[in-house]
């Protein structure tokens, strides 16, 4: 599985997909990731930070030789636990509510500069345990539509058999692929 075609593809056809990995690479495969979209030219990123802080996402980022100034943040964990300093390229909530997150992702969507541009979604699993099954649906729906609309590129996240398998096949018809990354190793990523 030659995982930097993966992406070079996924950039090029600005395609919303689907990744489905196992939890013991989810973080790092997706701080590899954005590194490898951050590399190429004239792209710069939404990151949607629902379980680790940004500033653990920038450094992590830094290591695998990506520039974090390009990615614009919705932190949805660091104002919950400590007070915050207003950044540019931040946006802090203190809950991942849908209705709250859709509204500042289509603010943050106009920060964004590139050309080639994404929108990272950390993981469904947090959606989840603070909102309804529904409301879920209708934020993925809502938001891979805007995704399209702007002709962004659009990454969600998800660990293997998170989702019922009726929840799963709902989810799919959202995103243009589904890309399923489970045999992937730490190897593949160094």
């Amino acid at each position: 599985m030659n995982l930097n075609k993966i992406i070079r593809d996924i950039i090029d056809e600005a395609k919303v997909v689907l990744l489905i990995t196992k939890p013991q690479l989810r973080t790092t495969l997706g701080y590899y990731i954005v590194s490898t979209l951050l590399k190429m030219e004239n792209t710069a990123g939404l990151y949607i930070a629902l379980n680790i802080p940004h500033s653990t996402v920038e450094k992590k980022i830094k290591k695998y030789g990506g520039d974090p100034s390009r990615i614009f943040f919705v932190d949805c964990i660091t104002s919950s636990i400590k007070p915050v300093e207003t950044t540019e390229n931040v946006i802090y909530l203190d809950t991942p509510n849908l209705v709250l997150l859709e509204g500042t992702m289509k603010h943050a969507l106009k920060m964004l500069e590139g050309e080639r541009n994404f929108v990272y979604i950390e993981s469904i699993s947090t959606l989840l345990a603070y909102n309804s099954y529904q409301a879920f649906i209708r934020f993925l729906r809502t938001v891979t539509n805007e995704i399209r609309l702007y002709g962004l590129v659009g990454i969600i996240f998800m660990l293997d058999k998170e989702l019922q398998e009726v929840e799963f096949s709902q989810a799919t018809t959202f995103v243009d692929e589904v890309i399923d990354l489970t045999e992937l190793t730490m190897e593949d990523l160094q």
